[in-house]
């Protein structure tokens, strides 16, 4: 299984959930101006696919692996980073590992105000 088909069906299924997130571009990103197709690299290298807000207020972020694929140094400084921050980052390796962790975020509650 390819990166991207984990990313489409990480997509879906947290649209599914209702839970808050967005995609994060991290590559290269192409931009038409003019007629012209410029491709500009993302100022922020490395940092995870996915990125949301549970239900208790709290951010996560998701990087999306095979279960060959290899996190980057600054894939993980970032996954480390957030982590110390008091935020969840995670790899993610399978459609299954995805669907696990959108059923458990969609079980933690909203804070009571």
């Amino acid at each position: 299984m390819k990166e991207s088909e984990l990313l489409s069906y990480a997509i879906t299924i947290l649209k599914q959930s209702g839970l808050v997130f967005w995609r994060v571009p991290n590559g290269a990103v192409l931009h038409s101006i003019g007629g012209k197709v410029i491709r500009k690299c993302s100022p922020i290298k490395g940092f995870p696919d996915l990125a949301g807000v549970f239900p208790s207020g709290k951010f996560f972020a998701l990087e999306l692996k095979t279960d060959k694929g290899k996190l980057s140094p600054e894939q993980t400084q970032w996954i480390s980073k957030l982590n110390m921050s008091g935020a969840m980052a995670i790899v993610l390796r399978s459609k299954e590992e995805i669907k696990d962790f959108v059923d458990a975020a969609t079980k933690i509650k909203p804070p009571v105000t």
